[in-house]
C-alpha cells in the first residue's frame, strides 16, 4: 500500500475532507477447510483543522463483506481499518471486484450532508481449488497368474471452477516397494478421466483400470494399489486406508506338463546309456 504526500491547502484547511487509500489486491482461498477469508487494509487521513466521523460501506458482488462502524478522525488524524471478505467452496475462481467507499456523515459532531464521498476500486482474486477423493470397490483381490487384474473405483471431485483431472493406478510391490511393473505384467486401462461440465462443479466417475498378468510365474507375486493423479508423486505409498491389496498366484498345473516332459527325458537318456555301457561291460568279461 502507497500513501502519497499530502500538503492541505488553506482552503482544505477551512473545508471538511478525506482521503482514502487502500491496497490494490488480496487473495482468497475456498478449499474445503481453508478460512474462506481474504482482508483489504485501507487508511483515512484527515488533512484539515475539523473532527471528522467517516462512515465506510462496501460492495463486494457475491463476497460477504464485513466492515467497521463509523469512526471519528480528529483534525490532522490518521485512521487504519481493514475490510474482511468472505466467500464459500461455490465461490468461483478469478478476480472479483470491490468498492470501498468513504463518506464525511459528521464535522466537529454537527451532522454534514453526504455528497462527496471517496471511494478506492480493489480486487479480490479467487484461487481455483480441487478436491478429489475415490473409493476402491474392493480391499482385496487374488488372481491366478494369467488372469486380468480389474480395479474398480468410484472417484467424486469437487471444484469451483472448470476442470478436468487424469488419474491413474500405481502398483506398488509389498516387498521392494517398487513402481516399476514386473515382467509380464501389464498396463491395459490405466488412465481415467474426470471432467466438470459448463453448469456444474462436481463431476463422479466409476473407473476400470485393468492389468494383465503372465501365465508363467514362479512364485506369488504380493503387491497393494493405489490412485493418484497423473503427474503427483505420492509418498504414502499403500496406505492402509486408501490402497487396495493384489495377490497373483502362481499355477502350478503349467509347471506339471514340464515335469512330465523333464522326467521322460531323464528315463530316455537313463536308458540309452544303460544300452551303450552293457555292450563293453560284456567284452570285458
Amino acid at each position: 500500500m502507497s500513501l502519497s504526500s499530502y500538503v492541505p491547502s488553506a482552503e482544505a484547511q477551512l473545508a471538511p475532507e478525506i482521503i482514502l487509500t487502500c491496497e490494490d489486491t488480496t487473495t482468497m482461498t475456498v478449499a474445503p477447510g481453508s478460512q474462506k477469508i481474504a482482508y483489504i487494509s485501507c487508511v483515512v487521513e484527515n488533512p484539515t483543522v475539523h473532527t471528522i466521523t467517516v462512515q465506510i460501506t462496501v460492495q463486494g458482488g457475491i463476497l460477504i463483506t464485513i466492515a467497521p462502524p463509523d469512526f471519528t478522525i480528529n483534525q490532522n488524524g490518521v485512521w487504519e481499518f481493514i475490510v474482511t471478505y468472505g466467500g464459500n467452496t461455490d465461490t468461483r475462481s478469478g478476480p472479483h471486484e470491490s468498492t470501498i467507499t468513504a463518506v464525511i456523515t459528521k464535522v466537529n459532531s454537527v451532522t454534514y450532508p453526504a455528497d462527496n464521498p471517496r471511494s478506492y476500486s480493489v480486487l479480490v482474486n479467487v484461487e481455483q481449488y480441487v478436491e478429489c477423493q475415490y473409493d476402491l470397490k474392493q480391499q482385496q483381490l487374488a488372481v491366478g497368474a494369467g488372469s486380468e487384474l480389474i480395479i474398480s473405483s468410484r472417484i467424486d471431485c469437487q471444484s469451483n471452477d472448470e476442470f478436468t483431472r487424469d488419474f491413474q493406478i500405481l502398483i506398488v510391490d509389498r516387498e521392494t516397494s517398487s513402481t516399476s511393473l514386473p515382467s509380464g505384467f501389464e498396463y491395459k486401462e490405466r488412465i481415467c478421466t474426470l471432467e466438470s461440465n459448463s453448469t456444474g462443479v462436481i463431476a463422479s466417475e466409476n473407473c476400470r483400470f485393468v492389468i494383465k498378468t503372465p501365465v508363467y510365474l514362479l512364485k506369488t507375486w504380493n503387491s497393494c494399489v493405489i490412485i493418484i493423479e497423473v503427474g503427483d508423486e505420492n509418498t504414502d505409498l499403500c496406505h492402509e486406508s486408501l490402497s487396495m491389496e493384489i495377490k497373483v498366484k502362481t499355477r502350478i498345473w503349467w509347471a506339471i506338463p514340464l515335469i512330465i516332459v523333464v522326467s521322460i527325458c531323464i528315463w530316455a537318456f537313463q536308458g540309452r546309456l544303460q544300452e551303450l555301457l552293457t555292450p563293453d561291460k560284456g567284452k570285458e568279461d
